[in-house]
């Protein structure tokens, strides 16, 4: 377990403070300990969407760009009837 030693001050409005006190107490832990496994989770997810974005930026980079040219069906015909 890692050593805390920063503290944050946050305010919650009555019902999601009943709500977190619940979920805590069922999950047997503390409301502090469960608002950081929130955040590392929420954290952990943005790095996930960022590598996927990287990969598929690096597959479309690595695609073959659609031809802008008029395209001359008659000389591909030709060109594959010499085979």
């Amino acid at each position: 377990m890692c050593m805390l030693n920063r503290r944050v001050h946050t305010l919650f409005d009555k019902d999601r403070w009943n709500k977190l006190t619940k979920i805590a107490k069922s999950q047997n832990t503390s409301v502090g300990e469960w608002v950081r496994k929130a955040v590392d989770d929420r954290m952990d997810r943005e790095k996930e969407l960022e590598q996927r974005k990287r990969v598929i930026d690096a597959i479309l980079k690595h695609r073959p760009q659609p031809f802008k040219g008029i395209i001359d069906y008659k000389e591909l015909i030709n060109a594959g009837r010499k085979y």
